[in-house]
């Protein structure tokens, strides 16, 4: 396939979302969770917006009212299902650690008043197991040999490759975006409807005046973060939750998923394996929920609840200083573990990161790329906790486009939408 970029910006992003049909009365069958089912396609301008959190949030109130995804999203009485569970590329606009994701998540799980909400993202290297990457085979092949008019009402650049007629540009990339739509639109993957929208960039993202705000201490209690994976569950307070619309705590009595425990048999039982080197099994999450504390090596033995991170490789060097030291709450980022700690009234003392290098920057914060034991991770800190000596740091571009950033190998991307 060939991309011809005529100027900077020009390209339009498709934001792709695919509904996973779950096979009904097969439970604890791992087949029964499948790849098939209807897919969405949100279409933006490159030059206008962004991919952002915003915009993925708008693009999820879209998904709650397209009829061909009900039965995905809607209980049959028509109301959201209470229990949701995405995910996710891990890509800076998206990751599940990021307090923007978090707040948006948390807005989602009010307004749909659900039990239970879960983000989880791939480790790096494994987004192509994401499913939403076995749909992108067949609609990149609908490109093949298509050609989109960018000025179809007109030029809006002069010789140079500049915009001088803003009002045009907007009018070719809406029409330009509406043919890829429609080509997209016809489509059946797998028996289930492909359905595609070009979105205006008036239209793009959720107002951020819709987000909601809650207390630091709201957050401690419903809300457990790790590397991949933000859950969101109610609690037992009925002047704070409404009562449970499922039986998921029926299945699960501690509220949150357990983390994921390598046990290995010894001559004494069941033991969790301390090193990440030891070969252990990673057994059913039933199981591991009902597993005794004497299991747990005696380093776990200080935190409120075992960090879902607990036998994560690529974190267990930063579990220590991720945790508030009053309460053991365990946080994935720093921001998070900062605001918890000024809440919870203790002062404690977050090392400043050594990034590898520094991916963008945007004001007051900076994308680095840092190194753990075994694999590499990206992460919007405040510039106060990065240690940036001897490292080049580019001056902030705050123009919108920009920080629509690719960061990692792993982090996979449309590829129509990244040749310029």
């Amino acid at each position: 396939m060939c991309v011809l970029v005529y100027a900077g910006g020009h390209k339009l992003i498709p934001s792709v979302y695919a509904g996973i049909e779950v096979k009904a009365g097969q439970m604890g069958n791992h087949s029964a969770v499948t790849y098939s089912g209807p897919t969405f396609i949100a279409i933006h301008s490159g030059k206008h917006m962004s991919s952002t959190a915003l915009s993925h949030a708008a693009d999820f109130n879209r998904l709650m009212i397209i009829p061909e995804f009900d039965t995905i999203t809607k209980t049959t009485a028509g109301h959201a299902k209470p229990v949701f569970m995405i995910t996710v590329d891990g890509g800076p606009d998206e990751n599940p650690r990021y307090d923007k994701v978090i707040a948006i998540a948390i807005h989602h799980f009010k307004e749909h008043d659900l039990d239970a909400l879960f983000i989880a993202t791939n480790a790096p290297g494994r987004s192509a197991f994401n499913r939403v990457e076995r749909r992108m085979a067949p609609l990149s092949r609908e490109l093949a040999g298509l050609i989109l008019p960018h000025e179809h009402y007109g030029s809006h650049l002069d010789d140079d490759g500049r915009t001088v007629d803003e009002d045009l540009e907007v009018a070719n990339f809406a029409f330009a975006g509406r043919t890829l739509s429609e080509v997209w639109s016809g489509m059946v993957i797998d028996s289930h409807p492909v359905i595609s929208e070009y979105i205006e960039p008036s239209n793009s993202e959720m107002k951020t005046s819709e987000l909601r705000t809650v207390l630091v201490q709201w957050r401690a209690q419903h809300i457990r973060e790790s590397q991949y994976c933000t859950q969101i569950v109610k609690c037992h307070d009925r002047d704070c939750c409404t009562a449970p619309r499922s039986s998921f705590f029926s299945l699960f009595s501690g509220r949150f998923l357990p983390p994921p425990i390598p046990l290995k048999q010894t001559s004494d039982g069941l033991k969790a394996t301390a090193d990440s080197n030891e070969r252990g099994c990673f057994t059913s999450v039933f199981l591991t929920q009902s597993l005794n504390p004497a299991v747990l090596p005696h380093s776990l033995s200080g935190y409120r609840s075992v960090p879902y991170d607990a036998y994560c490789p690529s974190v267990q060097s930063v579990l220590l200083w991720r945790t508030c030291k009053k309460c053991n709450l365990y946080h994935s980022s720093i921001s998070s573990l900062k605001a918890h700690t000024q809440h919870c009234g203790v002062v404690q003392e977050i090392p400043r990161v050594r990034p590898v290098r520094i991916a963008a920057r945007r004001q007051m914060e900076l994308m680095a790329v840092i190194a753990y034991e075994s694999a590499q991770d990206v992460e919007w800190l405040d510039e106060e906790y990065v240690d940036t000596s001897g490292i080049p740091v580019a001056e902030p571009d705050n123009r919108k486009e920009q920080i629509n950033v690719v960061t990692t190998d792993e982090h996979l991307s449309s590829p129509w939408t990244n040749m310029d």
